[in-house]
């Protein structure tokens, strides 16, 4: 097989995916006009809560307007791996307001930048965020342009000077900050 036909069946491949992703959301749709959430995610595999935030339409509680998937994934991508470099850039002040008040609360000023010194005398100061995505809370990747609604996770891989971490950001529906981890690459479980 040339390298082109090894080509046309990758692109064949993805083409058959988003038809069945296509499909799915549709399925979905026209099961829940007679099936509770639960039922559909008995089906899939899935919890309630999942699949509503895959397949459900949040409507925002001020405008009743469809929340956008699309930019609220991209934005939080970029939110992700803004955090991280705040951190690094030690500016604690950006950071907080964009935490809850509860969060803050636990997540001080000397708490985030103490530990962050500790990575950065075991690793470096930070290079790079990569391979940035969004997962719900059990894992499950969230696709750009999914709708998604409740609490989410950014996950970026940080390179740093002389090492590589994890770095996670948890956010509640409003999309503020309620937890932050820097794990190794190899953690074991994690709280989100």
């Amino acid at each position: 097989m040339t390298d082109d036909a090894q080509l046309a069946k990758v692109t064949a491949a993805q083409a058959h995916l988003e038809q069945a992703r296509i499909g799915l959301h549709d399925a979905v749709t026209a099961a829940r006009a007679q099936h509770t959430w639960a039922e559909i995610g008995d089906v899939l595999g899935m919890t309630r809560q999942a699949v509503f935030k895959r397949f459900g339409s949040p409507r925002d509680p001020r405008t009743r307007a469809t929340i956008d998937a699309a930019q609220v994934t991209l934005d939080l991508i970029d939110t992700t791996e803004r955090v991280f470099r705040l951190i690094d850039a030690g500016d604690y002040d950006v950071l907080a307001p964009m935490m809850t008040k509860d969060t803050a609360a636990v997540l001080t000023r000397d708490l985030v930048l103490d530990t962050w010194a500790r990575v950065v005398a075991d690793t470096g100061n930070l290079t790079n965020c990569r391979d940035t995505r969004l997962e719900l809370p059990d894992g499950t990747p969230v696709e750009a342009g999914e709708t998604i609604r409740g609490t989410l996770i950014g996950r970026s891989l940080l390179d740093c000077d002389a090492g590589q971490w994890v770095g996670r950001v948890a956010y509640d529906a409003n999309r503020n900050i309620t937890g932050l981890h820097v794990v190794p690459p190899n953690h074991g479980p994690l709280l989100f």
